[in-house]
């Protein structure tokens, strides 16, 4: 089976999906014959991974203006001369940037060639905390509440091209994916590649610090929908019962106001000393600087659908504590060592996260959370579901076609 990748391909920037991409492809590479177009460079580390696994990569210019993609006929030619070029039997857009999703399937369609896209959250509405069934209807909840402007402006030029999700294609690879989609669009052509996620724990043990020196410990992206500010007003309400606790933020600013206001709020909630702000790490120095601390402090607000952090962190034996969004239900509803609190409530984030710090409880939490990150320790599971995925889409696809035919 021939494969034709899309994606980006810069961790620091493509986050979760470009880290899935850069652990599975090598396993990938030995079930199927992969290719890739990448939007954009390549940051060395991807760079290494596609050398390594010996893929055809094809380069093509990628700019995004907030949401729009910029030059958008041009990188649709590059493509379809790729796809020309490899002749897949498949072509996944392995991340759901809404100007390819729509612009791709007339193209692909023209070649012959069939399509899936591969979905990380929700377009238009990323992961809302309390989804209903009618997407219309939270649609507009996003389009009141939205405040960034190029985020606005993209909602209301583009939202009329929503009701596509009704037919295409797409490989779900986490149950909290799965919930939100089948919800929304039930009727979409849609093959599980579940588990989607693995964590490498052999190089997480080998990098584990020795000593465990803050109460809390914080990574994402460093914005307000990963609960960036709440987890600073929890460690504000922890220390009110622990003067000495300590947090360590991991990861990097997107825009400059946010890291602003992030060193504003440190002194006014007087946590000078007591927040400790190592930027982006990856590798060894992520995993040692994850495991100095004993609960992780995750308050999500919006877009998480799995959380690679939170796989993370609990691989590294910090129980965590989070808001009851959906995808701490669906993913890690079955662990003790995840406490999900009421939405927004930062009190309640502190007193659960002094709770698992009674040095009595903690070791058994630790033990919990390693247990349920075991789960998770296989890359090549995770490509063997993607594969098998794949074949029985094509097979669908085949079937589809040959009923067409007889009718």
């Amino acid at each position: 089976m021939k494969v034709l990748l899309i994606s980006d391909a810069r961790v620091e920037t493509g986050r979760g999906p470009v880290t899935r991409l850069a652990h599975v492809l090598p396993e990938l590479s030995h079930r199927a014959d992969v290719s890739l177009v990448v939007l954009g460079e390549p940051d060395p580390l991807c760079a290494q991974v596609f050398a390594a696994a010996g893929v055809t990569v094809h380069l093509a210019a990628f700019e995004l203006d907030g949401w729009r993609v910029r030059g958008l006929p041009d990188l649709v030619a590059a493509i379809e001369a790729a796809v020309r070029r490899e002749q897949p039997d498949l072509v996944v857009l392995y991340r759901e940037i809404w100007d390819l999703m729509h612009a791709l399937p007339p193209v692909l369609a023209r070649l012959g060639t069939p399509f899936l896209v591969m979905p990380h959250s929700v377009p238009f509405l990323d992961a809302l905390p309390r989804p209903s069934r009618s997407f219309t209807r939270d649609l507009l909840h996003r389009i009141l509440t939205e405040r960034r402007g190029h985020a606005l402006r993209y909602l209301l030029t583009h939202a009329h091209q929503a009701p596509l999700l009704r037919t295409l294609p797409r490989v779900v690879i986490n149950e909290t994916v799965e919930h939100y989609l089948d919800g929304y669009f039930p009727t979409a052509p849609t093959v599980r590649a579940i588990p989607g996620y693995a964590i490498d724990l052999p190089a997480i043990d080998a990098a584990r610090s020795p000593e465990r020196v803050y109460d809390l410990a914080f990574m994402a992206k460093l914005t307000e929908g990963k609960g960036l500010f709440d987890a600073l007003a929890a460690l504000r309400r922890l220390r009110r019962d622990r003067p000495d606790a300590r947090m360590l933020v991991i990861g990097s600013f997107e825009q400059p106001r946010v890291e602003r206001r992030f060193h504003r709020t440190v002194e006014r909630y007087g946590l000078r000393g007591a927040v400790d702000l190592t930027g982006w790490l990856t590798g060894p120095a992520k995993y040692r600087a994850l495991s100095s601390a004993k609960v992780f402090c995750y308050p999500s607000r919006s877009a998480d659908t799995f959380s690679l952090c939170l796989l993370e962190a609990l691989a590294c034996g910090l129980p965590a504590v989070c808001y009851d969004v959906p995808f701490a239900r669906a993913v890690y509803g079955t662990t003790t060592a995840v406490r999900a609190l009421p939405y927004g409530d930062s009190a309640a984030l502190a007193k659960a996260a002094d709770e698992l710090l009674n040095e009595l409880t903690l070791p058994q939490k630790q033990a919990s959370a390693r247990e349920f990150a075991a789960r998770y320790c296989s890359w090549g599971v995770v490509a063997e579901a993607e594969i098998t995925a794949y074949r029985d889409f094509l097979a669908m696809a085949t079937r589809t076609s040959q009923n067409i035919a007889k009718g």
